[in-house]
């Protein structure tokens, strides 16, 4: 049975102040690594290393003594391929959906099939509503093509996010192909700068598909 949470800006001012307190004490006490504005779980030395840091979970202080923020950070390509990966997803459920056999797909709607809006690869069957792809190849395949013909806008910019229960969620998109520790310390300089709100910038910004290579041999295949 899943326990329901209450969200940390429901709680009172003292037991929020409480478990800012303990924030503070993790990100003191792990200074020597991150620096002492943030605290990420990742190992650092091997974030670095991979030479594709491109998110990271990471908790900081806001101006507030009750106050920490529980944020998601990610690089603008990132947040570009979980758009085209959604829109793709999105549009093989429909076309399941107009054929009546998402059954096939799902057995039921529990979150045991479903995660982070991709299916188990569980089902390797083919659909002709998919010209004899499997769903994951067809979405796949779909994402490359949208990124290919009709890529979106992203925007780099910070978005709160309601109902987390430790701390405040917040999601930070930034303008980089990789992460790096001055860079996480200055957008979270620049989000207190702002006052701790939305923000989305004016200009759409750069990206680049990781299946850009992809993207190319389909133009040779059309």
């Amino acid at each position: 049975m899943n326990r329901k949470h209450t969200p940390f800006i429901s709680l009172s001012r003292r037991k929020r102040r409480a478990k800012t307190l303990k924030i503070k004490t993790l990100i003191n006490r792990e200074r020597e690594i991150w620096g002492g504005l943030f605290y990420d779980e990742c190992d650092h030395a091997a974030a670095v290393a991979s030479g594709n840091w491109c998110w990271s979970d990471i908790v900081f202080l806001g101006h507030d003594p009750a106050v920490f923020w529980n944020a998601e950070i990610i690089t603008a390509n990132v947040a570009f391929a979980d758009t085209v990966e959604e829109a793709a997803f999105n549009e093989a459920m429909l076309l399941l959906e107009a054929v009546g056999k998402q059954n096939a797909v799902l057995s039921d709607n529990s979150p045991d099939n479903i995660i982070g809006h991709t299916l188990l690869r569980r089902s390797e069957q083919t659909y002709s509503i998919f010209n004899g792809l499997t769903f994951n190849d067809f979405t796949d395949k779909r994402a490359l093509e949208i990124a290919r013909d009709a890529p979106p806008a992203v925007y780099c910019g910070y978005r709160i996010l309601p109902g987390f229960a430790s701390g405040i969620g917040l999601k930070m998109v930034v303008e980089a192909d990789v992460l790096k520790q001055t860079l996480i310390e200055a957008t979270i300089q620049d989000f207190l700068a702002r006052g701790e709100r939305n923000w989305v910038s004016d200009m759409p910004s750069p990206v680049r598909y990781a299946g850009q290579d992809i993207c190319n041999k389909l133009d040779t295949k059309s």
